[in-house]
């Protein structure tokens, strides 16, 4: 007798739970999984994508706001002050000597670039933005040090730095809207004459197919 009882038990406990529980519990699971709010901090902005749509036509400042569970996804950009390092890049100078600079950024966001870099730049969202940068600053890099001498790096620094900023302040500019706040040369690494010497070697070989056609 106590078995049948004991084995009833589950379905007395399915009996006493009413709809309204049901309801209550999924609401509970939604709200945990896709709460109706989103903060934007003082240093952020952001943009709401609702089934994929970008709702509001300018960037959220900071504040607290409300979106669609389930429906909306929200985009959080930092705009403030951010540093950016791109290490031993491999730069050809004017008098043909490798070396190695590392170059350090500080830039912000504009208002007016926030809605670009969140959706135009990679995958939707902040995702790809330091990717993107590296190229540009790679490429603005080997272009100033390439009217340079090795030699003649360590005296005339200042006006490389000077020269760079420029370089990257328009580049950033035009392609991603950034506002570049500093540029510091972090280190210059002279290579061997060795490691030049391979260098130079292997450029030649990459250059003699094409002479080689030319003949």
């Amino acid at each position: 007798m106590s078995t049948v009882q004991h084995s009833n038990l589950p379905l007395r406990w399915l009996h006493k739970i009413k709809f309204w529980h049901v309801l209550l519990l999924i609401a509970i699971g939604l709200l945990v999984r896709s709460p109706p709010w989103f903060i934007v901090q003082p240093s952020e902005m952001a943009h709401v994508r609702r089934l994929g749509k970008v709702v509001h036509p300018a960037p959220l400042p900071e504040g607290w706001y409300f979106k669609a569970p389930l429906m909306d996804d929200v985009d959080i950009l930092q705009v403030s002050l951010t540093s950016f390092q791109v290490e031993d890049l491999p730069i050809f100078t004017m008098d043909s000597q490798w070396i190695n600079v590392s170059v350090g950024i500080s830039f912000s966001i504009p208002e007016a670039a926030v809605f670009n870099l969140l959706y135009k730049v990679g995958r939707s969202g902040g995702f790809d933005i330091d990717e993107n940068i590296r190229p540009v600053i790679s490429e603005s890099t080997m272009l100033v040090f390439s009217r340079h001498l090795a030699e003649k790096l360590p005296e005339e620094r200042e006006q490389v730095v000077k020269e760079l900023e420029m370089e990257l302040s328009a580049a950033l500019q035009r392609i991603f809207g950034l506002h570049i706040e500093d540029v510091q040369i972090i280190n210059i690494n002279y290579l061997s004459a060795r490691a030049a010497m391979l260098c130079e070697q292997l450029k030649q070989m990459d250059t003699q197919p094409s002479t080689d056609a030319a003949k």
